[in-house]
């Protein structure tokens, strides 16, 4: 490969930094001329090194002297020395800098699957405290151990991920708090009420819900829950329920508005802070089983979820979490009812958010106003029920006597528990009517009528009555043929989930992210500019080896495309190929333009001279043009003024 010749300015600052006989021994060294490092003649190459030597040290002394007899001349050297020293200093710190930002970003990578840092704005402050920070001995509201010795011991959110079965960034997708988002992990849908309106049902969506069931089976569902309490628990219904009000002389029924979305994240965060749990375990579980209420908007064609601040996560009325949580949050609330309606002869039970209490017939004290008790009730109810921070509805109050008839949690209580003679009634035409005139010629509440329908209406009244509902059963099962006496299989996607296993999905398995690139480090400016210049040198030197048709020179470091290389034409010059015809770029569109508008030039200019002489030299010239990839107008013109003028004299 041919080396670069010096320049005249390089070889005169050779010079005036060594001395003559020195560049002359190390040039015929390099041409080969001289013996490098080995023969002979040793001793004039020292003499001439020794030569060199004091040469340099004699110019240096010489630049001293200069600088003693200038004053101007030294300031002007001392100052180009330090600002040499300066851009010295500030690229090693600017390289420094980047160093330990690469190296943080590198610790927060391999910190990031396994470190639950931030969560949102608002949720994020208790993440960090460790689990001896986060349960203080001395403070009465910060429980040292777990409430009930059947609770799992977690000890981080890390812990948590790993008991659900789950990877820390997956907990963290779904715990991740914003006020607008792209996403949702719940799917809102409106239901309507028999009272008129809509109810408006947040269902989770199968990830988030995998997650609620394992918090509902493993951590709610082993927390004890106040003896009034009747819904959502196991063995308990609303036929449990309504029976402690059957033949009582006073009903009283009271609905608590807003049961579910009143109850707010800080006081489901304070639900696990009393099961004992530490901060960032019972912020990540509150999380989980609170939503942030959003509307959903489209701007530019695009979805956006815009909701309110942390504080104003409420508990979805949808979720599997969200009953068992009311049950643990209201222990309080029914403890202290519990109290009042015994204090004055009253029996007291609550369903969800339905508020049940009833007098007996027989008081002990025969002088007592019932009126006047009833209304002593309802006052200290209503204070209580405000104290614990819910609000009664005040269009669901409703006093049943004896005389009308009395219905809890729409079960009819007079005697013993019953479903309504109407209801009854309208399951027993259906069944008639389906029975004589086929099921397609059946409706049941507005709706046509199926055979599952009508038995799961029948189990549910022989449930609350097995002597009215027996025959009703048979009627049904009779009609539904086999599939009527069929059992309800068990929830698989619950029990796995409940045991940290990932439930089979219809649609293949459950979707995980592709792993997070590792950090790159940056290049300074400093470091940016040195290696621009040397792809600019690199590129210079390929471009002298493709014009002399010399072998190309390996690029250090080379990447391929214009964006690693700064080749505009971008090609990838990786491989070398052995003709330098290869390694041309192609013609571009604007160079197949630029070619036809000469090439339409040099045939008018031809013409005009009438000389074959300049047709040929043009041709020839536009070839040679082509070849070496050099089309610019400015050498085209030059060149065919010389064409034009020699076909001119030679004619």
């Amino acid at each position: 490969m041919s080396e670069r010749q010096a320049t005249r300015a390089e070889l005169i600052e050779r010079l005036r930094n060594s001395s003559k006989d020195a560049v002359v021994m190390a040039e015929m060294k390099r041409l080969g001329f001289w013996p490098a490092d080995q023969g002979k003649p040793d001793l004039e190459a020292a003499l001439i090194a020794r030569e060199a030597e004091l040469h340099k040290t004699l110019q240096r002394l010489h630049t001293l002297i200069n600088g003693r007899v200038d004053p101007a001349s030294a300031l002007k050297q001392m100052r180009r020395e330090r600002m040499e020293a300066s851009l010295v200093r500030r690229e090693a710190n600017a390289q420094a800098r980047e160093k330990a930002r690469h190296d943080r970003a590198l610790r927060w990578h391999a910190n990031r699957d396994t470190h639950t840092g931030f969560l949102g704005r608002g949720v994020s402050g208790g993440l960090q405290a460790t689990a001896t920070e986060a349960t203080v001995p001395s403070s009465p509201s910060s429980p040292t151990q777990l409430s009930a010795p059947s609770l799992p011991t977690i000890e981080s959110p890390q812990a948590l991920a790993a008991a659900m079965g789950i990877a820390n960034s997956e907990l963290k997708f779904l715990c991740f708090h914003r006020e607008v988002a792209r996403i949702s992990h719940y799917r809102r849908f409106a239901l309507p009420k028999k009272t008129g309106g809509e109810r408006i049902i947040s269902a989770p969506m199968p990830r988030l819900k995998r997650a609620q069931y394992w918090v509902l089976d493993n951590v709610l569902a082993k927390v004890p829950c106040h003896e009034a309490a009747h819904g959502f628990l196991p063995g308990r219904s609303i036929v449990t329920n309504a029976t402690p009000h059957c033949g009582q002389a006073v009903v009283i029924n009271l609905d608590l508005k807003n049961f579910f979305p009143s109850v707010a994240y800080p006081r489901i965060k304070g639900v696990f802070r009393g099961l004992g749990y530490s901060e960032p375990v019972a912020t990540v579980l509150a999380l989980l089983c609170s939503e942030n209420a959003s509307d959903e908007l489209e701007v530019d064609g695009e979805h956006y979820f815009v909701g309110g601040k942390a504080r104003d996560r409420v508990l979805p009325q949808g979720a599997p979490t969200s009953p068992m949580l009311t049950n643990v949050l209201c222990r309080q609330l029914d403890r202290r009812l519990t109290g009042a309606a015994r204090k004055l002869g009253f029996v007291y039970t609550r369903y969800a958010d339905d508020l049940t209490f009833s007098l007996p017939a027989v008081l002990p004290d025969l002088t007592v106003d019932r009126q006047a008790l009833c209304g002593k009730l309802l006052r200290q109810v209503h204070f209580i029920v405000r104290d614990e921070g819910f609000t009664p509805h005040p269009d669901k109050q409703h006093v049943m006597r004896a005389g009308a008839r009395q219905e809890v949690t729409g079960i009819v209580v007079n005697d013993t528990p019953s479903v309504s003679r109407t209801q009854r009634r309208a399951l027993r035409a259906a069944l008639h009517r389906a029975r004589t005139q086929g099921l397609a010629s059946t409706t049941w509440q507005g709706h046509a009528a199926t055979p599952s329908v009508l038995v799961g209406f029948a189990q549910f009244v022989q449930m609350v009555n097995a002597r009215q509902g027996a025959g009703l059963l048979r009627q049904a099962r009779a009609l539904a043929g086999p599939s009527g006496s069929s059992t309800a299989a068990p929830d698989t996607f619950r029990v796995q989930a409940a045991r940290g296993e990932a439930p089979p999905r219809a649609a293949g398995a459950w979707w995980t992210p592709a792993p997070r690139p590792l950090p790159e480090l940056q290049l300074t400016a400093g470091q940016q500019r040195a290696e621009r210049q040397a792809r600019l040198n690199a590129q210079r030197a390929e471009r002298r080896a493709t014009r002399l048709g010399l072998p190309v020179p390996p690029r250090a470091n080379r990447a391929s495309g214009p964006d690693a290389t700064g080749d505009p034409s971008g090609l990838d010059t990786n491989d070398t190929p052995d003709s330098a015809s290869a390694r041309r770029p192609p013609l571009t569109s604007d160079d197949a333009w630029r070619l036809i508008g000469q090439s339409a030039l040099l045939l008018w200019g031809a013409s005009r001279a009438s000389s074959t002489t300049a047709l040929i030299m043009g041709c020839v010239w536009m070839a040679y043009a082509m070849y070496t990839r050099r089309l610019g107008w400015g050498r085209y013109f030059v060149a065919l003024f010389v064409i034009l003028w020699l076909a001119r004299h030679l004619k």
